[in-house]
């Protein structure tokens, strides 16, 4: 049977490439653009790159590498636990996220079961395994950086039928995915430089993905809300209006809370 020539179109697909290159490759386009304005100030692409790298070093002299697995535990809101993501990333660790206000017994059942070797937690990073050196020593014997295979992530089920379970997502499907998105979205007036978009979804969810890279690979400025503001529902709206959020990725009952003016100044 011959297959349909609609079917047969993945010479159309973008290159594989890593979540590290797509950084690279906006930092290079547009490196003086806004990455992340967390209320307490404003990082540029160039700036986070370097913080992206020289995080990643350190982590390397530690004895991380290619194929670790890193816990990010990390209060919402803030820089830092960006940072933390792409550094890991970047290093060629996937991350495992457990969100800052979740029980102990999450975060501990989590991070068993994904073996990670440390966790980055509101003081820092603090090493499980017994072989990575506390003071930075000599690199890694392991890889650095990730390649098309390595895992990006380790995202958990919530458990709520049952142990939680975790699904790890590569590399090459995770850039093909921001790549897909950016080919869908906006195609005629595309997200870029001066765009701002919320983070307001807990990492330890995987539709926090979305939010991310579509900041990060058009170039717009991600805007993180505390998790406190977006429980509360009604006060996310004033507050999208006070950052000029341009992008928003959320559900309609949380939407239907905010008064209309809250979605003016939004286009995605």
């Amino acid at each position: 049977m011959q297959i349909p020539s609609r079917y047969l179109r993945s010479h159309e697909a973008p290159e594989p490439r890593t979540l590290i290159d797509i950084v690279r490759a906006t930092a290079s386009a547009c490196p003086e653009a806004p990455a992340i304005d967390d209320g307490k100030g404003v990082i540029t692409y160039s700036e986070l790159l370097d913080e992206i790298n020289e995080t990643a070093e350190w982590l390397h002299k530690r004895g991380l590498g290619r194929g670790d697995r890193i816990g990010i535990r990390v209060p919402s809101g803030d820089r830092s636990l960006y940072i933390a993501i792409l550094s890991t990333l970047a290093v060629g660790a996937a991350y495992v996220p457990v969100d800052a206000d979740d029980p102990e017994e999450r975060a501990s059942l989590i991070f068993g079961e994904a073996g990670v070797a440390a966790i980055y937690g509101a003081d820092g990073l603090q090493l499980v395994d017994a072989h990575l050196q506390a003071a930075p020593g000599a690199a890694s014997s392991k890889a650095f950086g990730p390649d098309l295979e390595t895992d990006a992530w380790i995202i958990f089920t919530s458990g709520s039928t049952g142990k939680p379970k975790g699904v790890a997502v590569t590399h090459r499907n995770a850039a093909a995915f921001v790549d897909a998105e950016a080919e869908m979205f906006l195609q005629d007036e595309p997200l870029a430089p001066g765009d701002r978009v919320l983070a307001g979804l807990s990492v330890a969810f995987d539709a926090s993905c979305e939010e991310m890279w579509l900041a990060w690979r058009h170039g717009a400025c991600l805007v993180p809300a505390p998790r406190a503001l977006v429980r509360s529902g009604v006060d996310l709206g004033p507050w999208l209006v006070s950052r000029s959020v341009t992008a928003v990725s959320t559900v309609p009952t949380l939407a239907g809370l905010w008064p209309d003016e809250a979605l003016d100044a939004v286009r995605l």
